[in-house]
């Protein structure tokens, strides 16, 4: 018997669990204890890539990091909401322990939590044989669980973790529940936005806002998404650096695509780079040409206009008029685009790089 996990059956709380391999033992200590059903929604062990991909809408920059586990718990915190669990939390785990091959990186583990309110994370090394490691993963996995959900008997029996946790905002929560659509952290009239990632923000940013607010003579903000097609939503955690790194108004959005942001925003510019100018009118994402001429139609009735900056793409420096666009296209690219040529910037600052070049640097500490 299980006394942990009846504590934890005995609580409110119904979740997915989605474990990437070395946490089986703590999932099946969970099903092992009566009233397991009234706890878990659903489990899943994505060993294969492309399970995993599938679930966080394309294959990770890590299968084992922090971010892959805090975006596998931000989808299975959204499939628990499908499955009406009430309240619903999500529960991820990614690990690599020892096994009969050879291992790049050191032996470790990183869980998250995801609830309508707060996200947990954790991480841990490991030395030692596989039992070993899976035994002190699962005694890892309980306690991070029991502090997080304040088990009644489990957590003063429990010795603390370390757990970096992030309370929700009251804007970033009716976000992530889908009860508002946008929220500015500080006034401003969304007419001139610049929609990004910003997975970091880089120098290139702030000089494309700069030199869009110059040509337009609009004041400009920044617009980051919390949701992203086919991805899991960003958790209270990425939400809070990423806009950490901000001196100008940010819009924290659920708006993932420009015909929702135009809707949202009728009448403003969005600054944009060539690349992501190129996807806004490829005719795949939109089921076609006909669907495409219907959404750049309904562009046009928004009165949406788009600042086109140079980005590097295929080995290249290309901006709007180098796009291989089809003649179709050209009147209304001729009418809702300005372009800024490469003289007057010609910056290639990549976040992906930028991030690549981060995970070196930690990993080498």
């Amino acid at each position: 018997m299980s006394t942990r996990a009846a504590a934890l059956h005995a609580s409110p709380w119904q979740g997915v669990f989605y474990l990437t391999g070395g946490a089986s033992g703590f999932l099946a200590e969970i099903l092992s204890e009566p009233g397991a059903s009234a706890t878990v929604l659903e489990g899943q062990i994505p060993y294969a890539t492309q399970a995993l991909s599938e679930l966080l809408g394309r294959p990770p920059e890590s299968a084992c990091s922090v971010a892959t586990a805090r975006a596998l718990a931000m989808a299975a915190f959204q499939r628990g909401r499908t499955l009406d669990g009430d309240p619903a939390f999500g529960f991820a785990c990614t690990a690599s322990l020892a096994t009969n091959r050879t291992k790049k990186g050191g032996h470790r583990a990183h869980a998250a939590i995801q609830t309508a309110d707060d996200t947990f994370i954790a991480s841990w090394q490991f030395s030692g044989d596989r039992h070993a490691e899976e035994t002190a993963l699962n005694e890892h996995l309980w306690r991070m669980l029991a502090q997080s959900f304040e088990l009644a008997g489990v957590t003063s029996a429990a010795k603390a973790i370390d757990l970096v946790h992030t309370r929700a905002k009251k804007p970033w929560r009716e976000l992530i529940l889908g009860e508002t659509r946008a929220h500015a952290t500080q006034t401003h009239d969304g007419q001139l936005l610049m929609p990004g990632a910003f997975n970091p923000l880089h120098s290139a940013h702030k000089n494309m806002l700069a030199l869009a607010e110059e040509r337009t003579g609009l004041a400009g903000a920044f617009e980051l998404s919390v949701a992203n097609v086919d991805k899991p939503l960003l958790d209270y955690g990425e939400i809070e650096a990423r806009l950490g790194q901000f001196e100008k108004p940010v819009w924290l959005t659920r708006l993932p695509t420009f015909l929702e942001k135009a809707r949202h925003f009728p009448g403003s510019h969005f600054v944009v780079g060539a690349d992501t100018f190129s996807r806004i009118v490829e005719a795949k994402y939109y089921g076609g040409k006909r669907g495409l001429k219907s959404a750049l139609a309904e562009l046009d009735e928004l009165g949406a206009r788009f600042t086109v900056f140079g980005r590097q793409m295929a080995g290249s420096f290309k901006v709007l008029s180098d796009l291989a666009l089809p003649d179709w296209l050209s009147d209304w690219r001729r009418e809702r685009c300005v372009e800024i040529d490469e003289r007057s910037f010609n910056e290639a600052v990549s976040s992906t790089q930028l991030r690549k070049e981060t995970q070196l640097r930690n990993d080498s500490t």
